[in-house]
């Protein structure tokens, strides 16, 4: 068995060099004749030159032998040399390293994420020839670096690329991938290079399918571990606002809580945290613009991401309710003191008005034969329509019962109050009660209809007391928020490294924003030009939504994984506002994390959707590792493999280099 193998053996030619320096070697140098005009003093030169001793008379040789042992090393160092027991015993090496939130800690002016790539590189300059060298990473979702493969150079790049994530890792995930990717054998090893900031790490550590090494120091930190944002339920400009802030360290902790909405400064709330304490908080505040809510505390720590959070805050818009009454003061006051009413007061409706396109129609009284598509609220109808039939005046009209489950009808107070004025209705279709009389007689009823939803309020607001009570503001109110349909909206922070389902706006929805936009009608009298623009409206919706991309923090626009009415988010691993929208509505978004936004869009604009993402992690803020794991400095890396023999073979042809320029100057060799 050969004991040394040659990777280039076509590499020996260049030992035929060897032939051309023995030739100038052997070379004698023929003097040239000269008449001179004496001989006496060359002969005392060529005296003076004579060899006197047996070693000088070698020094030319000597030269020769080192020319040749030079070129030796050299055409060695070409044909690459390999033993046949390393060659034999080829290894593979999967390097795991990890890029979560918590490898941006700095420690002695660097991050634990800078320790881990230069240890990664040095262990990839350290492998032998043969050897064969994989890298993955852990920061939100696992994934393939770089395959097996022995090319330094490619190793190196791919360790210079890897970029630190504002997600929590996935230790377990990576450590199965690297298991399939390398099986257990005496050639193979398989190491991770981790803060030992994770629950998993007992569990690994106590395995042999990877050997686990820290490259962290314990360290407190402060961190907001919840945020969310949602509308109030009551307030119709109120939002409420849920924060959690946790001390995760081993001192108590003073510090303020800020928060901001589109730059503007909301509150401030001072906190006193106890070692490894959390603090969860509730808050209220009213704001009818919406936008970017963002919560801040003012902790210099070891980790920067988690000490803020950031979430949407849904906008109201005005609602525009047209009231048509022949002049009722009480509905006048109640509607114009609803917040976000645009209120528009006619006497009667035109002729032609078929639809409600945007907005509430409220009809006092009088109502036409065919009630306009839309969202209807009828106040005491005094005559018969295709929804119903007018009859006798109730004689009792005393309200025995309230569905208090009902969003129109909650919050109020009606007990044995009376709704004078009020008329049997006997309805055509279906029809739900929400405030009956001791004998079932509807005195509020909602009927469900394709064209818009229609509450009928049978009372006359002239008559009794119920326009004084409280209870009467309270219904129109409620009856108002009911048709916005936008009671506690909550667009939800998501948290990095999650999957999350988003939903997207449907194809009506965007054509009626189209209609609503391109300020077109549909007239009764031409039903088939009014289908005829309602598919054109579906064809340009459908258009319209079919480029959706999603745009992350940092700009980068990806394609959109979705159907027709969600989107899947699966790799949001940076804290920030990402974005989904057609390219070109991404390209007029005002809203950017680096400044606040001149006019906010988030409601107002269908095809564009906003979602906030933040760590809030509880586990990846903890700067302190679970367990005392080895320091990569302490594993040898020199022990991997080393250099190959060719390394060698140059470094000695420069220590001859230098050996002959040094026995040169001594006059030994020349």
């Amino acid at each position: 068995m050969n004991l040394l193998e040659f990777a280039n053996p076509i590499g020996w030619w260049w030992a035929a060099l060897a032939l051309p320096i023995v030739a100038f070697y052997i070379l004698r140098v023929r003097l040239r004749r000269q008449p001179v005009s004496t001989m006496r003093f060359w002969d005392q030169v060529f005296e003076e030159k004579k060899p006197r001793a047996w070693w000088q008379q070698l020094r030319h040789w000597l030269s020769l032998l080192l020319q040749l042992a030079l070129l030796l090393l050299l055409v060695g160092a070409l044909v690459d040399p390999l033993w046949s027991w390393q060659k034999n015993q080829r290894r593979q090496w999967v390097v795991i390293v990890d890029n979560s939130a918590s490898m941006a800690a700095m420690e002695a002016g660097q991050t634990r994420f800078d320790r881990a790539k230069r240890t990664a590189a040095a262990v990839a300059r350290c492998l032998r020839v043969g050897d064969e060298m994989a890298i993955l990473t852990t920061g939100g979702t696992s994934t393939v670096a770089i395959g097996l493969t022995g090319h330094l150079r490619s190793l190196l790049e791919t360790i210079e690329r890897i970029e630190l994530t504002d997600a929590p890792n996935s230790l377990l995930s990576a450590v199965e991938m690297a298991k399939r990717l390398v099986p257990p054998s005496k050639q193979s090893k398989r190491m991770l290079l981790t803060d030992g900031c994770d629950a998993t790490l007992e569990h690994l550590q106590q395995s042999d399918a990877i050997t686990v090494y820290g490259l962290g120091t314990p360290q407190d930190n402060l961190a907001i571990t919840q945020f969310q944002v949602r509308r109030s339920l009551l307030d119709a400009i109120g939002y409420q606002v849920l924060v959690e802030v946790s001390n995760l360290g081993e001192q108590a902790q003073k510090l303020r809580l800020e928060l901001h909405l589109e730059g503007e400064l909301v509150d401030v709330i001072p906190l006193e945290l106890e070692k490894g304490a959390a603090k969860i908080l509730n808050l209220d505040h009213a704001s009818a613009t919406g936008g970017r809510l963002v919560a801040q505390i003012d902790a210099t720590d070891g980790l920067a991401i988690d000490n803020r959070a950031l979430a949407v805050l849904p906008t109201r818009r005005k609602m525009p309710i047209t009231l048509a009454t022949p002049g009722s003061v009480f509905l006048k006051s109640v509607l114009e003191s609803i917040p976000l009413v645009d209120l528009n007061i006619v006497e009667a409706l035109p002729e032609n008005w078929v639809t409600v396109s945007d907005g509430i129609l409220v009809q006092h009284q009088r109502v036409p034969k065919k009630l306009p598509a839309g969202k209807l609220l009828i106040i005491n109808p005094r005559n018969d329509c295709e929804l119903w039939t007018l009859g006798q005046p109730i004689e009792k009209p005393l309200v025995g019962s309230v569905a208090n489950a009902s969003p129109v009808t909650q919050h109020i107070r009606l007990t044995n109050v009376v709704f004078p004025g009020a008329r049997a209705l006997t309805f055509t279709g279906a029809s739900e009660a929400l405030i009956k009389t001791p004998h079932d007689e509807p005195l509020l009823s909602y009927i469900h209809r394709p064209a818009g939803d229609v509450l009928i309020l049978n009372v006359d607001l002239d008559l009794g007391d119920l326009p004084l009570r409280i209870a009467f503001p309270v219904l129109m109110k409620n009856a108002v928020e009911w048709f916005q349909g936008r009671q506690g909206e909550l667009h939800p922070a998501l948290a990095t490294g999650r999957p999350a389902r988003v939903p997207l706006p449907s194809i009506d929805q965007v054509a009626r924003k189209v209609d609503v936009s391109s300020g077109q009608s549909q007239e009764k009298s031409q039903p088939e030009s009014a289908i005829s623009l309602e598919v054109v409206k579906k064809d340009e919706a459908k258009s319209s939504t079919a480029d959706f991309m999603l745009r992350s923090p940092a700009g980068d626009l990806t394609p959109l994984a979705r159907d027709e009415s969600t989107a899947v988010l699966s790799m949001l691993n940076y804290c920030g506002l990402w974005t989904i929208g057609t390219k070109a509505a991404l390209q007029s978004d005002p809203w950017t994390n680096a400044q606040p936004a001149t006019k906010s869009i988030a409601s107002d604009e269908l095809r564009l959707i906003h979602v906030a993402c933040n760590l809030c992690s509880r586990e990846e803020s903890d700067l302190r590792p679970r367990l005392e794991l080895e320091s990569p400095n302490n594993f040898g890396m020199r022990s991997l493999g080393g250099n190959s023999i060719w390394f060698y073979l140059v470094l000695a042809s420069l220590v001859l280099v230098v050996v002959e320029w040094w026995l040169y100057q001594r006059r030994v060799v020349g």
